[in-house]
């Protein structure tokens, strides 16, 4: 344990990562050389060199994983189950800001971004001195929610060469099949490179001692890592002489993961870091890592600081993995901190809490990355991709700019890209073309459009309900709009959310592709369409003025994958959306009939009442 008394200077703790000597370096080199020129051979000849078990088979097999859930107390799958509720909403919470709505930089030009999930990711679980599956749930929890389709697990076995049944458990929970008896830098070397059996990852994660440390900074410059990793740490602030028994906890809950953790208490209170020191002997003779205890609480600092300013700057320089506000008034200082891993104010927030179940990652940043690095969060499984359109208007309004800056940097190809696209552009808003490009971006659903409505009927339409998609194609062709339509929904939980905003997308591509609605055709009242015994009859007036009614005869539940509930509410949305009147009737017998021959019939008519005309009809009301 060490005292120190800060001055004006700004000061940074003396703690590093431990190092591998010479030899230890040493044997993580042939271990890489052997998994990589090897495979699962080389990792077999590792643990002959450990004296390990040789195994037969590395991944874990069906009947392990169906055998670890009698061995759970069910009093710690109900704690688990409460955790994992906890950490899927915080970080499902995460994911639904890696995406942008659309934004119009200059009229016509559309950006927006969005956020795709990395298709392999390997899961390190450290198992040694204990069996750490609140790793695995940080870690696989926002895997699952970012969308990563492969997700591999390797934690080592232990001395009978078995997985701790509480891991095999939790990944069985989590639906992760791919779980593989290896644990250490062979681990990672066999993630990064992949072998016969272990699949090769894109990108690794997770904590683990100083050789799996190594390991994962030798592959980082061929395969994506996590962030540096480190021994624990955690910083407290106090001066309330009534909390020194929850401070010396808090110390001694993040030196027992290893020798080499580190704690650190820092106050205005020199009393209370003489407490602290009592304290902490007090409460490390009743716990059972005391043999790990003794040697990691020499890893302690209590500092003194003269100020809060003094205190909040030496916080910024160390930049904690864990940083405890004890005391009542942490508010005051919450704005203040700029380096910290995880920050957990007053008295009733543990960073145990932390580490298990209130919903926030454990994984880290240690050793001072916290200056540059955050905790592992949904967006570390994925890249966000950005993506523009640019209307023929909206190309001609930039294409200045553009060509006058390439020119300057001397660049005449990136001008000539623009140039050689300006009379095409001309062409098309001279021709009047009613376009429109919309991205509906929403919890639920995410809905992309480009919409022209003096088309060909041309189209290309996915929405994942393939009866639904039909219809849409239908409604393209017979209305002979171009519809280019890409909806990306819920759809296996619920149908609903995907037709509505469709069909509100439709409504605002339309509005926006009409304009200001002048000489317009506006009625179209003559649509009158049959398929064998089913008549539909629609009529439109295209005021600005919201009304449908409709009548259909009583439908089966499904048509296809399309849920009839929904025929009426597609209409609803996309006729309130644009605005409009619009009556239809239907007569027939056939649910596949009276369904299809709708959207025939309404489409015409929407045809012809879209029709550009030199006259107004307009005698009533706002067009």
């Amino acid at each position: 344990m060490k005292s120190i008394t800060l001055n004006n200077k700004n000061l940074v703790l003396p703690f590093s990562s431990t190092k591998l000597n010479r030899n230890e370096l040493k044997k993580i080199d042939l271990f890489n050389k052997l998994v990589l020129e090897k495979g699962d051979q080389g990792i077999s000849e590792i643990s002959q060199i450990l004296g390990e078990k040789k195994l037969k088979n590395l991944k874990v097999k069906n009947s392990e994983i169906r055998k670890s859930v009698k061995n759970i107390d069910e009093s710690l799958k109900n704690a688990i189950l409460e955790a994992y509720s906890n950490i899927y909403k915080y970080h499902d919470s995460q994911f639904k800001q890696l995406s942008s709505k659309p934004i119009e930089t200059t009229k016509g030009i559309n950006l927006w971004s969005e956020f795709r999930p990395i298709d392999k990711v390997g899961l390190y679980v450290p198992g040694g001195s204990a069996p750490l599956f609140s790793s695995l749930l940080m870690q696989a929890i926002p895997a699952i929610i970012a969308g990563c389709k492969n997700i591999t697990v390797c934690t080592p076995p232990d001395k009978n060469g078995d997985i701790d049944p509480i891991i095999l458990w939790v990944a069985d929970f989590l639906k992760i099949k791919n779980i593989y008896k290896v644990g250490g830098a062979q681990a990672i070397f066999a993630m990064a490179y992949g072998t016969k059996t272990i699949p090769k990852c894109l990108k690794i994660f997770g904590p683990g001692n100083k050789y799996v440390t190594e390991a994962k900074k030798i592959i980082s410059n061929t395969t994506s890592i996590d962030m540096p990793a480190g021994p624990s740490e955690v910083y407290v602030v106090s001066d309330d002489q009534n909390k020194s028994k929850f401070i010396a906890a808090d110390l001694l809950s993040q030196l027992e993961h290893g020798t080499d953790a580190h704690a650190v208490v820092v106050s205005k209170n020199k009393k209370l870091l003489d407490i602290i020191k009592k304290e902490l002997e007090i409460q490390l003779d009743d716990l059972k890592r005391k043999d790990i205890l003794k040697l990691s609480t020499k890893n302690t600092y209590f500092v003194k600081a003269s100020s809060d300013k003094q205190l909040i700057n030496f916080i910024n320089e160390n930049a904690p993995e864990h940083l405890i506000l004890m005391d009542d008034n942490f508010l005051i200082n919450t704005p203040k901190i700029i380096n910290a891993g995880s920050v957990f104010c007053g008295s009733f927030s543990p960073e145990s809490f932390g580490d298990y179940a209130s919903g926030s990652n454990h994984t880290l940043p240690t050793s001072g990355n916290a200056k540059t690095y955050s905790g592992l969060s949904v967006k570390d499984f994925g890249k966000t991709i950005t993506f523009q359109y640019a209307s023929p208007e909206g190309f001609l309004n930039l294409a200045p700019t553009v060509e006058k800056m390439a020119e300057a940097e001397k660049l005449d190809a990136h001008k000539n890209a623009v140039s050689i696209r300006e009379n095409l552009a001309l062409k098309e808003v001279e021709s009047l073309n009613r376009i429109a490009f919309i991205n509906r971006n929403t919890n639920e659903t995410n809905v992309l459009l480009n919409l022209n409505l003096d088309g060909t009927g041309n189209y290309n339409i996915n929405t994942g309900l393939n009866y639904f998609d039909h219809m849409l194609e239908q409604f393209s062709k017979h209305g002979k709009f171009d519809i280019s339509l890409n909806c990306d929904g819920d759809t296996y939980i619920d149908e609903h959310h995907t037709i509505e905003d469709v069909a509100i997308t439709l409504g605002e591509g339309f509005k926006k592709a009409i304009g200001d609605r002048l000489n317009l055709e506006r009625y179209a009242s003559s649509e009158d369409l049959v398929m064998d015994e089913t008549r539909a009859q629609v009529s439109i007036d295209l005021t600005s003025r919201s009304y449908l009614k409709m009548k259909t005869p009583q439908l089966r539940e499904f048509v296809g994958d399309f849920p009839t509930e929904m025929f009426k509410h597609f209409f609803i949305s996309f006729v309130n959306t644009l605005g409009f009147t619009c009556h239809i009737n239907v007569s027939g017998k056939n649910s596949h009939h009276i369904v299809e021959a709708t959207f025939k019939s309404f489409t015409r008519a929407l045809n012809a009442a879209l029709k550009v005309t030199n006259e107004s009809s307009s005698t009533k009301g706002l067009l």
